[in-house]
């Protein structure tokens, strides 16, 4: 019988492991991706910012429609990011409680809490994914001054939506087997005290 095989038909835990580590190395390389096109993002809408306050402070010609993109590149950049920010835990939390819970409890709540990510993300996958296919069919533009194809912009919105999901559910994954620690938070302390 095979080193992976627990003799009943289904995967042991070698192979579980093996299926999560590449699950773990694809999701880690997709939100890589996602944080290096945030970069691009970012810097594109440095430029863009930079071009317009030239444009408007030196020479005295106001452009329209960098608001407008401005606007759109944020969306990109949350989209494309959000995995990332998830994987290394650099999310904004709420941890008034849940730090001064031991760590069996902290472990169920953070697992709680990713099942949570993984309906939002499914909703949100569900619904772009609607809106996308409605705004290309029916050939919706934007009604600022770059009258954009509305599809573009909103196109960041069902692959970002399906790596958090992916990054969700690795980390619960993580968590139920153990191969995670629930996240400590931080107990703030009192200089006060004696």
């Amino acid at each position: 019988m095979p080193a992976h095989s627990t003799g009943t038909g289904t995967p042991g835990p070698r192979a579980g492991r093996a299926l999560l580590a590449g699950l773990e190395r694809l999701v880690g390389a997709l939100s890589y991706l996602g944080a290096v096109l945030g970069v691009a993002v970012v810097l594109s809408m440095v430029a863009v910012v930079a071009y317009s306050v030239f444009n408007r402070y030196v020479l005295n010609t106001p452009v329209t429609w960098s608001d407008e993109l401005s606007g759109y590149l944020v969306v990109a950049l949350v989209m494309v990011g959000a995995a990332e920010a998830l994987r290394r835990n650099d999310h904004i939390g709420v941890d008034l409680l849940t730090v001064r819970l031991p760590e069996r409890a902290r472990r169920w709540t953070e697992i709680w809490g990713m099942a949570a990510v993984c309906v939002v993300a499914v909703a949100l996958l569900r619904s772009s994914a609607e809106m996308l296919a409605y705004s290309h069919d029916f050939e919706v533009v934007s009604e600022g001054y770059l009258e954009v194809p509305m599809w573009i912009p909103q196109g960041f919105l069902v692959p970002g939506a399906g790596l958090l999901l992916l990054a969700a559910a690795n980390r619960i994954l993580r968590l139920a087997l153990g191969l995670d620690r629930p996240a400590a938070g931080h107990i703030p302390v009192d200089d006060r005290a004696p």
